[in-house]
């Protein structure tokens, strides 16, 4: 049995994809009111182009994630969907004005303790949430004090912290690590930045691609 017929109905994928498109951009709405609300403007261009960008990437990582249900049970799978909405809006706000509400972040973290108790396992994903807390307030004050400028800021630290709650800490290791990775190179590429760039993108990016591999976890084992 190989790995395309355990993923499935993979001829599904295209009408799953279209849905999960209309669902993703349904979220646009909650972002752009949001950014009015703080006094940002409206995504225009050329912030549709990221706009369209971040839609379909996350479509097609919901497309993924519903396409591997096959391997997860039903609140694993609604889980994940959840998972994939609420990253689309925090990295899409993030990019667009390099800021991450408290009204996301948390509500993200809030939502990860949920779904441990969901899953009857609350203790691990607390501990590893709470240590990451802690890392990043360190970050943010040692930073402060040796360079006068903030490493990290403090949305952030709320979205590294509700990835550990989500994924757990293997999990959440790796993708704060692919982050910060993807970032660093990113930013080594963009010769015409003299400050910092929002790194909540990239560590939402490397978050689906652990989400998938957490997912997938049952096909690799195959």
């Amino acid at each position: 049995m190989t790995l395309v017929t355990l993923i499935g109905p993979w001829q599904l994928a295209l009408p799953v994809f279209y849905v999960a498109l209309v669902v993703v951009r349904s979220q646009i709405r909650t972002v752009a009111a949001l950014m009015v609300v703080y006094g940002h403007p409206r995504p225009a261009e050329p912030g549709m182009a990221t706009v369209k960008r971040h839609t379909w990437l996350h479509a097609g990582a919901m497309t993924v994630t519903v396409m591997l249900s096959s391997a997860v049970q039903p609140f694993e799978l609604m889980s994940a969907v959840l998972f994939v909405i609420l990253i689309f809006r925090m990295s899409l706000i993030d990019r667009l004005a390099g800021w991450l509400p408290k009204e996301f972040t948390v509500y993200f973290l809030l939502a990860g303790l949920l779904v441990a108790i969901g899953k009857g396992d609350l203790l691990h994903p607390a501990f590893t949430s709470l240590g990451i807390l802690l890392a990043g307030v360190a970050i943010r004050v040692g930073s402060k004090y040796y360079t006068g400028r903030e490493a990290l800021g403090l949305g952030d630290v709320w979205l590294m912290t509700g990835l550990g709650a989500w994924l757990g800490f293997s999990l959440a290791l790796f993708a704060l690590s692919s982050g910060v990775v993807g970032f660093a190179l990113w930013y080594a590429g963009a010769r015409e930045m003299s400050h910092g760039g929002p790194l909540g993108p990239w560590l939402g990016y490397s978050a689906l691609l652990a989400m998938s591999v957490s997912l997938s976890n049952p096909l690799l084992v195959w």
